[in-house]
């Protein structure tokens, strides 16, 4: 019998089921996204089991914070998830009072802080300046000094904030870590004083969030209430 011409071999016989093409490309793609995938996954797992920043143990009510020459160190509990808790530098604590006071200075709730001014008390005097990256010890008031005060913002606008100071920390989506930056800000505490203040930690001695430990001085600014 002669051989064939070879045109048509490689035609799939009446019968037989037609065989399917291979897509290298698409397995190559699909073997890259599943590395990914696994990459970042093993980068989120590693970084939920990454230690905290150094943190510290909330100051009892009633107590005051470590005071040195230099600065007084405090801790707020603010792992109340719905709560603000409010301080004082006046009192040199944490003190129970509502936001039309004017017997407090800085409120916390979680990451979030508020000046006794603007939206969140128009009867309040406070304020606050970011001065930068400097530490506490070289911070410096400036001169004449104008205080940013609560205004309306966050994700829908309508939410109270103050934008020199919100923004007191950084988080890492990789470590799952709240840090605090290197800033130091002033302060305005209205009837109380004025402060220059550095925050240090987010965390508990036990590495729970939402206790934000932070240092301050009580500086005098010349301003005229």
């Amino acid at each position: 019998m002669a051989r064939g011409s070879g045109i048509g071999e490689n035609v799939d016989a009446p019968g037989e089921p037609r065989r399917r093409r291979r897509h290298p490309k698409l397995v190559s793609v699909l073997v890259v996204l599943a590395i990914a995938l696994l990459a970042g996954v093993g980068l989120l797992v590693w970084g939920y089991f990454q230690p905290k920043p150094a943190g510290f143990a909330p100051v009892a009510p009633e107590e005051e914070g470590v005071v040195t020459e230099d600065w007084t160190r405090y801790t707020i509990d603010t792992r109340g998830r719905n709560e603000w808790v409010f301080f004082d530098f006046g009192e040199g604590r944490a003190v129970a009072t509502t936001f039309s006071a004017n017997d407090w200075d800085l409120a916390f709730k979680r990451t979030g802080l508020l000046t006794n001014s603007g939206v969140t008390n128009p009867d309040g005097s406070g304020g606050a300046i970011d001065l930068g990256e400097i530490p506490l010890e070289d911070a410096a008031v400036p001169p004449s000094p104008t205080f940013v005060v609560d205004g309306l913002g966050g994700e829908d606008e309508d939410e109270p904030t103050n934008a020199a100071i919100s923004r007191w920390y950084t988080y890492s989506f990789l470590t799952h870590t709240v840090h605090a930056k290197d800033n130091t800000y002033l302060v305005s505490g209205g009837n109380n004083g004025d402060a220059l203040v550095h925050f240090d930690s987010y965390y508990c001695e036990d590495e729970e969030p939402a206790c934000v430990t932070f240092r301050y001085r009580l500086v005098q600014t010349g301003r005229t209430l």
